[in-house]
C-alpha cells in the first residue's frame, strides 16, 4: 500500500505524539497562559501534608529547583482516616472561611513573584493519594481563571501527569 504524503506527515505527527506522551519525565502545560509564561517542566511531584494536596511541575537551575507551576488543594475535610484512593478535587470550591479550596502559584529563579487570580473553574484528579516516598501518582488538572484585569484573567492551564512522590 502507498502511503499519499500528507498521511505520511500526519502519520509522523500521531507517532510523535504518542512517543511524547510516553516519557516518564518532564513536558509542557497547555492553556492561554502559555502565551505569557513557558510552562515547560523537567519533572512533577506530589506531596500530601498536613491536609494539603499538592503537585508541582519542576525544573533544575544550577543546585536550585524552579516551581514552574503548583497546584495545591485543602483536602483534609475531604479525607476519611487511613485513605489512599483516587481523588477528584473541585479547586474552585469556596470552603466556610472563604477561601478557595485549590490555589495556583509559581516560583521561578530570578523572575518576579507572581499571582494568580481566583479560580472560576478548577479541577485537580489523582488515581491515588501520594503516602511513600519514590511512589507514582496519575491525575489530571485544569483551571481557569476568574475574568478581571489581572494580566492572567480568564486564561487557562491545564495538563495531565505523571508525578513522583519526594
Amino acid at each position: 500500500m502507498q502511503v499519499r504524503p500528507s498521511r505520511a506527515s500526519w502519520l509522523g505527527v500521531l507517532l510523535t505524539a504518542i512517543l511524547c506522551a510516553c516519557g516518564d519525565e518532564g513536558g509542557r502545560l497547555e492553556g492561554s497562559v502559555t502565551s505569557l509564561l513557558d510552562l515547560r517542566y523537567d519533572r512533577a511531584e506530589a506531596q500530601l501534608a498536613e491536609g494539603e494536596l499538592a503537585v508541582s511541575f519542576v525544573t533544575q537551575q544550577g543546585t536550585g529547583t524552579n516551581t514552574v507551576l503548583k497546584v495545591s488543594a485543602r483536602v483534609q475535610d475531604m479525607l476519611p482516616e487511613g485513605y489512599t484512593g483516587s481523588l477528584d478535587v473541585n479547586l474552585a470550591e469556596v470552603l466556610a472561611n472563604g477561601a478557595q479550596r485549590g490555589a495556583i502559584g509559581r516560583n521561578v529563579l530570578d523572575e518576579p513573584a507572581r499571582t494568580f487570580p481566583e479560580l472560576r473553574v478548577g479541577g485537580l484528579k489523582v488515581k491515588a493519594l501520594p503516602s511513600q516516598q519514590g511512589q507514582r501518582i496519575s491525575g489530571e488538572f485544569h483551571v481557569t481563571f476568574v475574568n478581571g484585569t489581572h494580566t492572567y484573567s480568564g486564561r487557562t492551564i491545564f495538563g495531565s501527569f505523571e508525578a513522583t512522590v519526594p
